[in-house]
């Protein structure tokens, strides 16, 4: 009796009858709750990432055009294995259903011609060259056999074929490989099939500060994304959120209440390196090359990534 009484008192001043003030209270309480039960993670079977997080990404490969490794490339995955860094790459299907792996939905960016994958077969693929170099679009499978397993990756699987389709294309290819990985994408139904499909996975939700028209979103469907809405829907393992956009309440909330482990992209100065690092974020990085340990320098990788394309090269020509 006493607690009503106190809520009479206070909220006298807004000429609220204390029984109106606790069910606004009770319907606050269970909106935030609503809220939290919509941008959760998966919270049963959480995955460890101690291993993940030994590690830094490389965006793309360790690709560096000024030394003939293109992103996306065999060189560039090659490279970031043996320069003891993770990596990041993109999936996709041909016209005829091989997965490869390539950034774009169209080679228009990265070989000149204005022809989007999905319309090519492989073998129409592979004649062309990434930005000028002699390296072809690698075949997935082709970028597993091509590696030792040694660095842990993260797959993106891009939303531009069937979700269905492409995953389980993915999963036969991922068959037999002794590595670590874990999957991501941005469309919300990719990262569902594998919790529907391959709960084991560890899955991650790709997301940016998206508004209307971007990738063709209506402005629900870009609300809902970059303010984690579509957790619901995925229970994602870990949240991959762009690093200049992560600065919203849901990204606070999903590292508050659920500890979610969050990856961070696209990391390309040292400020933003640090950032990442305070933040407990897996890091992403292109254009620069991360020190692995406390004393080495910047000066030291570049030495590395010289050397480095030397033995690659040497290996491919072999």
């Amino acid at each position: 009796m006493n607690f009503f009484r106190f809520l009479d008192v206070s909220t006298s001043g807004l000429g609220l009858p204390g029984t109106v003030a606790l069910v606004l209270l009770g319907i606050a309480a269970l909106a935030g709750l609503v809220w939290l039960w919509l941008i959760a993670p998966q919270l049963a079977h959480r995955p460890s990432f101690q291993e993940f997080r030994r590690f830094d990404y490389a965006h793309r490969g360790l690709h560096n055009l000024e030394n003939g490794v293109p992103e996306n490339s065999m060189k560039g995955f090659r490279l970031a294995e043996l320069g003891g860094f993770g990596m990041e790459f993109d999936l996709q299907l041909t016209k005829d259903k091989r997965v490869v792996v390539h950034h774009d939905a169209s080679i228009k960016r990265s070989c000149g011609a204005d022809k989007a994958i999905a319309d090519l077969t492989y073998e129409e693929l592979r004649a062309y060259r990434l930005f000028g170099t002699e390296e072809p679009v690698p075949l997935f499978r082709d970028v597993l056999a091509g590696l030792r397993g040694t660095t842990p990756l993260i797959i993106e699987l891009k939303g531009y074929n069937d979700p269905a389709e492409l995953c389980q294309l993915a999963m036969k290819e991922l068959e037999g490989y002794k590595g670590l990985y874990c999957v991501e994408s941005f469309d919300p139904r990719i990262v569902r099939w594998f919790r529907k499909n391959r709960p084991e996975i560890v899955r991650g939700q790709l997301m940016a500060h998206f508004k209307e028209g971007d990738d063709n979103l209506t402005a629900w469907e870009a609300f809902c994304g970059r303010n984690l809405l579509t957790n619901w829907y995925t229970r994602p393992n870990f949240e991959a959120y762009d690093l200049h956009a992560r600065d919203i309440p849901a990204m606070g909330a999903v590292k508050r209440v659920f500890g979610m482990q969050e990856v961070s992209w696209t990391i390309r100065s040292e400020e933003e390196y640090r950032r990442t690092k305070d933040l407990g974020s897996l890091c992403i990085f292109e254009n620069i090359l991360p020190a692995k340990a406390e004393g080495e320098r910047q000066e030291a990788y570049a030495r590395l990534l010289e050397a480095e394309c030397v033995i690659v090269n040497a290996l491919e020509n072999r």
